[in-house]
């Protein structure tokens, strides 16, 4: 008998789609610009395909946010630390290029669905939100994100065109970004 509730748990379970959801956390990776010999901070989160490349290059689609820490400099009635160098999604595939651009679809915890034109790397394989739109995918607003405000994202699900495809669609479960925020320049710490 669990044999067979085993098996058909299983059958059940394939048909509905019930892949355990596996959330991964900010990954800080401290690294050194060796022609600059400027240090920064890299932070990595892991996604997946939900609807994946003709022939992915690689297994998972990253989300790589690039910052430089720095001491604490007053703004708007708080402080932030550092400063944001670089945030962009790789994406294991050639996006379709629009101009000097890409167009990119998302929506945050199953809202409504955002359209906009995002950067693009040369050779296509990545695409670069503003740091507005950084904002806007990690705590749901355009502004720098004031500490104890509003939570941030839980869940990203992004599309862009592949180039010669159909459309990518990835999911970047989101841990909470303070650590990374903080660290890039886009969370307003409270005045002590």
């Amino acid at each position: 008998m669990p044999k067979l509730f085993s098996a058909v748990f299983a059958a059940v379970c394939l048909a509905s789609s019930c892949v355990p959801q596996i959330s991964f956390p900010w990954k800080r990776e401290d690294k050194t610009d060796q022609l600059r010999g400027t240090s920064y901070a890299e932070f990595t989160l892991p996604g997946r395909f939900l609807t994946p490349p003709q022939k992915p290059q690689a297994a998972l689609p990253f989300f790589i946010v690039d910052c430089e820490p720095g001491k604490p400099k007053r703004v708007n009635g708080g402080y932030t630390h550092g400063k944001l160098l670089n945030a962009y999604m790789l994406l294991s595939a050639v996006a379709e290029r629009t101009g000097d651009h890409a167009v990119v679809q998302y929506r945050l915890d199953d809202g409504k669905m955002h359209t906009e034109d995002w950067g693009i790397s040369k050779d296509h394989t990545a695409i670069y939100p503003s740091v507005i739109e950084l904002n806007t995918v990690l705590y749901g607003h355009f502004m720098k994100h004031k500490e104890g405000t509003n939570p941030p994202v839980r869940k990203l699900v992004i599309a862009v065109d592949e180039h010669r495809g159909g459309q990518i669609v990835m999911q970047f479960d989101m841990p909470d970004p303070t650590a990374m925020a903080d660290a890039c320049g886009i969370l307003i710490r409270k005045q002590k």
